[in-house]
């Protein structure tokens, strides 16, 4: 008989099938399974007609939606918005136009104008005539303090100014002190008249600074440059309390009646109150005006107070010389 060597499936030993089992392991040899003939065609198509295949399920029936245009305008605005950006950016860039080395239009900055004030009361353009008055009359009492600080003016200094007089007819008399200095003045009919006190002799030829002429007081030409804050009662009287708006630009100088027409650092605060009676006459004001640094540290501070008594009456102001008689 011929030998039939096979291979254990077991232990991989090598021996011949037809002399019984594997000589090492004692498994007995199984020939293999022929493996069945492969037949072509799909599952389906094979066992197609037996239980094997269950019938088709009949596909639902969709009703037909009617289309929505809602994604088609998205997509459209979306799209217009995209080409719009892209139309910024080149022309940002200076690709669109003007090409890569068109130069962008230059940007010119606009100062707004401060908002116009409500229509004031009827009593207020009372108050503006009599400010406005060249030929007021009144006796004016006038506080006026300026502190500079050293950071900015080199030395720290502190300038103060007092006047108590009388203004009518567009004349001027009365005591003005400007630190320790005192002299009396008299603006008669434009010419200017002044000694020192206590005792000195009049001088007559002088011109008067502009800065010292009192009246029209503090500029204030038009209703916008106002706001009234309300009524108040001061002294037993109703008064109007009157504040100065952003369109209000004082002149300083005149304000404070002392020269700051060469002043290095103007302030960026100027706030005028003025308290009138109902018929408009003044009865006082106080005024601020200040520059500050950002640690608060005030830089230029003014401040000036006025006070005004016999608001409307006349006075005779006369030259304190007597007058040459004609040769």
């Amino acid at each position: 008989m011929a030998e039939k060597m096979v291979r254990c499936v077991r232990c991989h030993e090598v021996f011949d099938a037809e002399a019984g089992p594997c000589t090492k392991c004692g498994t007995p040899y199984r020939p293999p399974v022929a493996q069945p003939k492969a037949i072509d065609g799909l599952y389906v198509e094979r066992y197609a007609g037996t239980p094997y295949v269950p019938e088709p399920s009949p596909a639902p029936v969709v009703p037909a939606r009617r289309r929505s245009s809602t994604p088609l305008l998205i997509g459209g605005g979306a799209t217009l918005m995209a080409i719009a950006v892209v139309v910024a950016i080149l022309a940002a860039t200076g690709m669109l136009g003007g090409g890569p080395t068109a130069a962008p239009a230059p940007l010119i900055a606009r100062t707004e104008p401060p908002s116009p004030t409500p229509t004031l009361p009827s009593s207020i353009s009372m108050t503006l005539a009599q400010l406005n008055d060249p030929r007021l009359g009144a006796h004016v009492a006038v506080d006026s303090r300026a502190q500079f600080n050293g950071r900015v003016f080199g030395q720290s200094k502190t300038d103060i100014v007092t006047f108590d007089g009388q203004i009518s007819a567009g004349n001027e008399s009365g005591t003005l002190q400007t630190g320790g200095a005192k002299m009396e003045l008299r603006l008669v009919d434009g010419v200017l008249y002044t000694r020192s006190l206590p005792s000195g002799k009049w001088s007559v030829g002088a011109s008067i600074p502009s800065y010292l002429i009192i009246a029209p007081l503090f500029g204030i030409t038009s209703p916008k440059m106002l706001a009234l804050v309300g009524q108040e009662t001061r002294n037993g009287q109703t008064v109007n309390h009157l504040r100065t708006t952003p369109w209000w630009a004082p002149d300083l100088s005149r304000v404070a009646l002392m020269d700051l027409s060469t002043l290095r650092l103007a302030p960026d605060s100027n706030v005028l109150d003025l308290w009138a009676t109902v018929d408009g006459a003044p009865v006082s004001a106080t005024f601020s005006g200040t520059n500050s640094a950002s640690d608060g540290t005030k830089l230029l501070d003014i401040e000036v107070s006025y006070t005004f008594t016999n608001v409307g009456v006349p006075v005779d102001i006369v030259s304190p010389l007597p007058t040459p008689s004609p040769s």
